[in-house]
């Protein structure tokens, strides 16, 4: 975290507190001119020198994806999006949103099925879950994810199952995906999770 450049919590005092619980350590591609979010495998020695990675480095530098080189507040990439895209206008190319609806609780976690575009998804008022079903023996690094702003590609063994415009606003930093058990259907299924701007229904998952 302090190689590339963010710095640790502090408690009252100013003194670090360091970090509790779980800790998520990953890598990425982040194009914002080209609305790309993409990530990418990390390995043991990738973190083995992380103050002379490469890597780290980059991240270090001004513009590099990474912190503010230790300021008391570490950095967050939906922050700086936000400041990048600037704060005003929910909607894509500045057109006016509709009157924002909530999540009913009949619509809260319900499974769609998108025959045509070979998935199920289904949405909360933080996140929209996209679920395609795998065979067993894909793994992870079969897999491959391209998240934008508001846009989104997957691809399982160079094979792209969608790619096309989210159905709404997308938070990068709350993206991921997961290889899982299919509770309802038996078998395996690749889960990609995007995290939502906006708590609005969106009235699609991907327009392709």
């Amino acid at each position: 975290m302090e190689a590339c450049g963010h710095a640790l919590p502090v408690v009252d005092d100013g003194t670090p507190k360091g970090l509790c619980g779980d800790v998520f350590v990953g890598r990425c591609i982040d194009d914002e001119i080209g609305d790309v979010w993409e990530r990418v495998n990390i390995t043991v020695e990738d973190v083995e020198d992380p103050m002379n990675a490469d890597w780290c480095i980059n991240a270090r530098t001004k513009g590099g994806g990474g912190g503010s080189g230790g300021s008391s507040t570490p950095s967050s990439l939906s922050g700086m999006m936000q400041n990048a895209l600037g704060s005003g206008g929910g909607a894509v190319g500045g057109s006016a949103a509709a009157a924002p609806q909530m999540i009913t609780e009949e619509m809260n976690g319900l499974d769609i099925d998108n025959k045509d575009g070979g998935y199920k998804w289904s949405q909360t008022d933080e996140e929209v879950d996209i679920k395609f079903a795998v065979s067993s023996d894909i793994k992870a690094k079969n897999v491959k994810v391209k998240f934008g702003r508001n846009k989104i590609e997957v691809k399982v063994l160079d094979k792209i199952l969608v790619s096309g415009e989210t159905g709404g606003i997308v938070t990068l930093d709350e993206c991921t995906y997961t290889i899982q058990d299919d509770k309802n259907g038996g078998g395996r299924e690749l889960c990609v999770t995007l995290g939502k701007k906006d708590e609005y229904p969106w009235s699609f998952a991907v327009k392709e």
